[in-house]
């Protein structure tokens, strides 16, 4: 990265600080999270695959368990064909004992028999529970069909159960459906959703029932002897119990489900707690349906919070964040190498102005000596010729040297403050040609100089006068200069004009070479103040024309403190 600033040029620094950091940040951002993405994506694909398999074993356990009930009532059958239907009370309560429905097979509300007769005969029905029970139970409700199938027998003996004995599951078009199914098929056959009889309780669950036929020979003096069929073997089911049975088993699975029976959907068969909070988080669900004993059941699965927990993957996370600290750490270096880069540039531009700056002060100090002996000579000169005696000569000489040296020092303390233009120019022409005998004028309103006027003024003026003293108008007796200035513009784009004109020199010519001092002249005016200077070369002397910006200051209170810091930086 170094490498590829070194080769850039200082004109590209400004653009390449701005968009360079950006850049890289955008840049490896979206590398980190196009890969954190790519990531996630390949973790979601495998996380959905567990839960497809996960679902499966889901549904897997309830078809399983169902189809154990189911055996069972296979069993029951055989049960019963061994004894030609002629079971007493206490071999079926141990028989279903040894079954341990509410244990190894709990799910299942118990097992039971419904003994088929013509409506009209409930007595046969009445005289088996009489029997079985030693309890006058008729049977209920009434009817309008033409058979009957009331529950003669049905363990285990609970509460609940016992709340069934007599009931007529023939009456009820659910349960009449599923025994004419089973009967037309000779196989079991799942109820749709009903509720049970068994449900005496405030906490009640939606139930079905499981049916088998069983015929037994009751010989052709029965009165029931024409009976298509002898009864149902059957089993009922709490739809909520049977669900906590299967999934409660260990390894739980960690799973929310919802049922219902196809054929009727607006009754849920049973429903997870968590289903509601799993399908809020917009987990993705798994949609199952099952044969159950002729009877087709949707399962909806969706993910609980313990398989959510179990297969997140934080490694999408992990490198996002990482390739995000990345991206702003490289921003950083490349903005703190923009900058480390221009700041070298910046010294080296300093430097190289400072260097250069040096020599100019080297050569300007140099002409300055020259040009001050110029000026002690051309003094000594002039107080020589006005001088009466050798004691008036060293009076004159002393006074003007002395002038010389105080106006050097004002300039001296004003290099930092601003300066009253007048002031600047009358002490350095004071400087140059003495007060006495000098024919010069200075006029103009005032005017206020930065620091950087003032040394520029200074060092013009100082050459100016130097070259007019020398070579000038100045230069001869009966010569004058004129020195004028005013403003032009207001606000931000005032301009302050001066006017520096000799005469009595007699006809001037343009030199053919500008000279040092010329040459400073223009680094200060057009250089540093961006300014303009014309020079006139005419018959009866030189003019030359300055103009620079000066904007007015636009509060007085910044005046005010400009004044207060030039006479703090007078007093130190």
């Amino acid at each position: 990265m170094r490498k590829i600033f070194d080769r850039l040029g200082a004109g590209s620094l400004p653009s390449l600080n701005r968009f360079l950091p950006a850049l890289v940040f955008v840049v490896v951002t979206a590398i980190g999270l196009g890969m954190s993405f790519s990531i996630y994506r390949a973790s979601e694909v495998e996380r959905r695959a567990k839960f497809e398999i996960v679902a499966g074993d889901a549904v897997d356990r309830i078809v399983s368990r169902f189809y154990q009930h189911m055996s069972l009532l296979e069993a029951t059958k055989a049960f019963f064909e061994a004894t030609n239907g002629m079971v007493d009370r206490e071999a079926f309560r141990t028989y279903v004992a040894g079954l341990d429905t509410e244990g190894r097979y709990d799910g299942i509300q118990g097992i039971g028999f419904a003994r088929m007769v013509y409506t009209g005969n409930e007595a046969k029905a009445e005289d088996m529970i009489a029997r079985f029970y030693g309890e006058d139970v008729a049977i209920w409700p009434e009817t309008d069909q033409d058979y009957r199938a009331a529950i003669v027998l049905l363990e285990p003996e609970d509460e609940r159960n016992s709340a069934a004995i007599g009931f007529d599951m023939y009456s009820d078009p659910v349960r009449r459906e599923a025994m004419a199914d089973a009967f037309a098929t000779d196989t079991p056959r799942a109820s749709g959703p009903v509720e049970l009889v068994q449900e005496i309780t405030t906490e009640k669950q939606v139930g079905f029932l499981l049916y088998l036929p069983f015929k037994m020979d009751e010989g052709p003096n029965s009165a029931d002897g024409n009976l298509p069929l002898s009864g149902f073997i059957y089993a009922p089911f709490r739809a909520g119990d049977l669900y906590q049975a299967v999934m409660g088993d260990v390894p739980a699975a960690p799973v929310a489900i919802e049922a219902y029976d196809k054929q009727a959907p607006e009754t849920p068969l049973f429903k997870s707690s968590n289903f509601a909070a799993a399908t809020e988080r917009g987990t993705p669900e798994v949609t199952r349906e099952v044969d159950i004993a002729g009877r087709t059941w949707v399962l909806q699965i969706a993910p609980s919070a313990a398989f959510e927990k179990a297969e997140f993957d934080i490694t999408p996370f992990v490198i996002g964040s990482v390739a995000l600290l990345l991206a702003v750490a490289l921003a950083l270096a490349a903005q703190w190498q923009i900058k480390a880069l221009a700041a070298a540039r910046e010294v080296q531009r300093v430097t190289q102005k400072s260097l250069q700056e040096r020599e100019l002060m080297l050569q300007e100090m140099k002409h300055r000596i020259k040009n001050s002996i110029a000026r002690m000579l051309a003094i000594a000169r002039q107080t020589a010729y006005h001088a009466e005696s050798l004691e008036q000569f060293m009076e004159s000489y002393a006074a003007r040297l002395q002038a010389m040296s105080t106006a050097q020092d004002v300039l001296t303390r004003s290099r930092w403050q601003r300066a009253d233009l007048k002031e600047l120019l009358s002490k350095e022409l004071e400087q140059v040609f003495g007060d006495a005998d000098a024919h010069y004028e200075v006029s103009g309103p005032s005017a206020e100089l930065d620091e950087k006027a003032t040394q520029a003024f200074s060092l013009t003026f100082h050459e100016l006068a130097t070259n007019a003293l020398k070579y000038g108008g100045m230069s001869s007796d009966g010569g004058s200069l004129d020195v004028s200035w005013s403003y032009e513009g207001s606000g931000a784009t005032r301009k302050l004009r001066v006017f520096w004109q000799e005469s009595g020199s007699g006809p001037v010519s343009k030199p053919e070479r500008k000279g040092f001092g010329t040459r400073l002249i223009d680094a200060n005016i057009i250089g540093e103040l961006q300014g303009t200077i014309e020079r006139h070369y005419r018959d009866d002397g030189l003019t030359v024309e300055i103009a620079f910006p000066n904007p007015a200051e636009t509060t007085g209170r910044r005046s005010r403190w400009r004044r207060r810091r030039a006479r703090k930086s007078a007093e130190r």
